[in-house]
């Protein structure tokens, strides 16, 4: 056998072999998932409670209320 004929055929794995690797796989998709969500909530609320202590958020809705009443009369 020469190094080129066996590069050029792949193993084939049987059947419960393949269906077993990609339910792995999923699992490893939902857990990815799982922790991404957890990243984002905890991002979430840090800046919520940013914005709750620094009172930035009245600011800025103050500004716009004002910029707005400027535009009406």
């Amino acid at each position: 056998m020469t190094p080129l004929s066996a590069i050029s055929r792949p193993r084939r794995l049987p059947t419960r072999c393949r269906l077993r690797r990609r339910a792995a796989q999923a699992g490893q998709a939902t857990a990815e998932y799982a922790l991404v969500l957890l990243g984002v909530a905890l991002i979430a609320v840090l800046v919520l409670d940013w914005a709750r202590n620094t009172n930035m958020v009245s600011r800025l809705l103050n500004a716009v209320f004002r910029s707005i009443s400027k535009l009406i009369t």
